[in-house]
């Protein structure tokens, strides 16, 4: 009878340790949210080109179109003082922009990234879509968001301003 008391005791205590061990795997366990289809209006339009910071933007300007040969797409303001300029091959920034360049700072030996930029048709919805992926962003708005990918880089879900109406 002793015998028994002492298997029965042994078969519970490693049960115990079995359901525990099921339980903790389950609770650090992420479900992955099922993602449906996606449709034409939030599919991406085409990769637009990745961006960096820079110490400074008119020395860094320089070097990648006096050095590398890329051309000035666009610079961001178009007037006054430039945050950023969209650097391409052909100079025409629908057709081909490839690096951004940011004024901003730089940690030594320039190793951080600043984003992955994808145009987008519609910046609200593929930020919602995303988020409903399990990668939630700070906030979405109306517009161009920023999202993170599984490892934390920056996505740019860029959504170009309506063209201006013609008069």
């Amino acid at each position: 009878m002793r015998h028994r008391l002492l298997l029965i005791r042994s078969a519970c205590l490693i049960a115990s340790i079995f359901t525990a061990a099921a339980l903790a795997h389950t609770l650090t366990q992420r479900e992955t949210p099922v993602v449906p289809a996606l449709p034409d209006d939030v599919k991406p339009i085409r990769v637009a080109g990745l961006g960096i910071r820079v110490s400074d933007i008119e020395r860094s300007r320089k070097f990648y179109t006096e050095v590398l040969g890329l051309k000035v797409d666009a610079r961001v303001p178009a007037q006054g003082e430039p945050a950023e300029y969209l650097l391409g091959m052909t100079g025409d920034v629908r057709a081909d922009g490839l690096i951004v360049i940011r004024k901003g700072e730089v940690k030594p030996g320039a190793t951080e990234f600043g984003s992955i930029t994808i145009v987008v048709p519609s910046g609200r919805k593929m930020a919602e879509r995303v988020a409903a992926a399990g990668y939630p962003p700070a906030r979405i708005v109306d517009g161009t968001n920023f999202v993170k990918d599984p490892d934390g880089y920056t996505i740019e879900l860029y959504q170009r301003p309506a063209p201006a109406a013609r008069q």
